[in-house]
């Protein structure tokens, strides 16, 4: 195996239209690389300007100022390194590229371009849709450029010494033809994380490597960026068919780079990887939207516990791994008091840091039990949260007086009344917690998750109150085995070391999941069972199956279920369905975990006025 430590793979925590940020944490990199004797380091794609900057890629300021950032990069870097870095480019024919370019100090080297979107399924396609085309160029201060994937440079490899590699730039499979035969292979991407992603795209780079018998470097963007997506900052060093490092998933660093010598991170479980996910992209709202931390309306459920716990997880793993120092600095520009560390991490973070970055309250009602209750506050207490009880009944009491008092002698009952009797006590809770939030700045949690989100089982309004849904692309037949995993186990932030523990979660896991809107109610009993609906939400969003084909499906593999009780649920699943959009789309935000994703925005598109499947309904068998 040839010696690679003359190559890094920089990532970097970008944020959208934020140059100079970017510029500044690329720039701190390079400097960092050439003490440490590396000659090239390749940088994600859109590294300059952030990925998700959306139709702002149309403006001509954006990739003016975005031209100009990358010619005070030409200028400013250390002597001696090769940088690759992304970047929005104007070509000839005034369209935006999606443009990847090589520079060291004081000259540009070349420019690459994107030059198919096959296999593109994201915002790429939105926003991006001119392949490179004959003709093409790229005015770079008072060079014109031609694009290309392949290029002759010489890197030092010591101070005596230079050598010249031949070079490509793979943006994805349908660039592959135009590549020529290279020693060194940049793999430059912004993909976003969703479930189960991260050992193929292992496996992809190391396939790579051997088919074209060369070096391969890939590198992603990192963090939250922009609201939705999660990039998860994996890294990849292969060489002629061999893994030589990977780095570790999901990091809350906001830059570093990855050598040979990095090692070979080993991923985290599955459960303990979606709440480092949730945990990254909850971390950076806090930093990126400036607010103190987060505030929730605590059920004693099993959503708003792993919404809790997840802000926990953050604060631990950002401190582990970003260490005291800059986590100070970070927390600090909150305004949180962060008092000198002393003792182990985890009692740090939930004695010191906890009860001022999360705030929970349970707001009972008369239909609430004692068990959801304790709950609340066990799960609360175990993870440091500063956490306050009140009750919302005589706010519900209230409410039904004042309609009462408008229709004499015809009362609200349960027979007749009872979504609307639900939907008062939820939306009765969203004005005291956005009152917590809005007095002490504080981001608003919502608690959704996909399953519920999928049928419209929440109240707008009420339940979904807030910012951001952190779990909303969690289906609640997952959720229930996390949580569970959570009480048993705790949660590792390091693979084989430091994890977070909260033994009370056995608290909720041990409940049935209920709205507890209503005496004697279960989730379940409305719907169906959750692993039921979550497995019809699979096939539907990720296989692409027809109704009837799902029902086919549920009845050989749920034979203790009989065809009319699945039928049911799938009709009930596809009508729920339809007429919910517009939930969907009123939502807060959600964090792209799973494939099947719903958000309206990014994943699941639909129309709010449907047949609501009727067509497709009428004749299942």
């Amino acid at each position: 195996m040839a010696d690679l430590n003359y190559i890094a793979a920089g990532r970097i925590n970008t944020t959208p239209l934020d140059l100079n940020g970017n510029l500044e944490k690329i720039l701190k990199q390079c400097a960092q690389a050439v003490k440490e004797g590396i000659s090239i380091i390749a940088f994600p794609e859109l590294a300059i300007s952030g990925y998700n900057c959306g139709d702002l890629f149309w403006h001509s300021e954006l990739t003016k100022s975005a031209l100009h950032a990358l010619l005070n990069l030409k200028y400013s870097l250390p002597e001696c390194i090769v940088v690759g870095v992304g970047l929005p480019l104007t070509g000839s024919d005034n369209k935006t590229y999606d443009a990847y370019v090589l520079l060291k100090k004081s000259k540009i080297i070349g420019v690459s371009v994107l030059h198919s979107c096959y296999n593109s399924c994201d915002s790429r396609v939105r926003f991006f849709r001119t392949p490179c085309v004959d003709g093409l160029s790229f005015n770079i201060g008072s060079e014109i450029f031609t694009p290309a994937n392949t290029f002759e440079i010489e890197l030092n490899v010591s101070s005596e010494q230079t050598v010249t590699k031949r070079l490509g730039v793979y943006f994805n499979e349908g660039d592959l033809s135009y590549l020529d035969k290279v020693e060194l292979l940049i793999c430059p991407e912004a993909k976003r994380f969703e479930l189960f992603d991260d050992k193929q795209r292992v496996v992809d780079a190391v396939t790579l490597s051997s088919t074209l018998h060369c070096q391969v470097v890939t590198t992603n963007l990192l963090g939250c960026e922009s609201g939705s997506d999660i990039f998860d900052g994996l890294s990849i060093i292969a060489d002629d068919g061999k893994l030589v490092a990977q780095s570790n998933y999901l990091s809350f660093k906001r830059a570093d780079f990855v050598t040979a010598s990095s090692g070979i991170s080993e991923f985290l479980n599955e459960y303990d990887t979606i709440v480092r996910a949730v945990a990254l992209g909850q971390f950076d709202w806090m930093l990126k939207i400036r607010s103190h931390g987060f505030a929730l309306s605590m059920s004693g459920g099993a959503d708003s516990g792993l919404c809790a716990t997840c802000v926990c997880y953050g604060q631990l793993a950002a401190l582990d791994e970003l260490g005291y120092d800059e986590y100070k600095e970070l927390l600090s520009a909150l305004k949180f008091e962060v008092p000198a560390f002393t003792g182990d991490k985890q009692s740090y973070v939930k004695e010191k840091i906890m009860p001022q970055v999360l705030t929970t309250v349970y707001q009972g009602s008369a239909v609430s039990g004692s068990v959801t209750r304790t709950a609340a506050s066990k799960v609360a207490h175990n993870i440091g949260a500063t956490h306050y009880e009140w009750s919302i009944a005589k706010l519900v009491e209230d409410y039904v007086a004042i309609i009462n008092g408008t229709t004499p002698g015809d009362e609200l009952n349960w027979d007749r009344d009872d979504l609307t009797l639900q939907n008062i006590q939820a939306r009765s809770r969203a004005p005291g917690i956005w009152m917590i939030a809005n007095r002490y700045n504080k981001l608003l949690m919502s608690t959704c998750n996909a399953s519920e989100d999928a049928v419209g089982y929440c109240t707008m309004d009420g339940d979904t109150a807030g910012g951001l849904s952190p779990i909303g692309d969690v289906s609640k037949s997952r959720i229930l085995k996390i949580n569970q995993h959570i009480a048993d186990d705790g949660i590792e932030v390091v693979k084989g070391g430091l994890k977070l523990d909260v033994p009370d979660m056995s608290y909720i896991s041990a409940q049935a999941p209920t709205a507890e809107l209503k005496p004697g109610q279960t989730d379940e009993r409305d719907l169906m069972p959750y692993v039921i609906l979550d497995r019809i939400h699979v096939l539907h969003q990720g296989e692409l199956y027809t109704p009837q084909r799902i029902l086919d499906t549920l009845v050989e593999e749920y034979q203790n279920f009989s065809r009319d009780d699945l039928k049911m649920f799938v009709k009930r699943y596809f009508t729920r369905l339809a007429v919910n959009q517009w939930k969907r789309e009123r939502g807060a935000t959600t964090f792209h975990i799973e494939k099947t994703d719903l958000n309206a925005k990014s994943g699941f598109i639909f129309p709010l006025l449907n047949d609501g499947y009727r067509s497709l309904l009428e004749d299942l068998k």
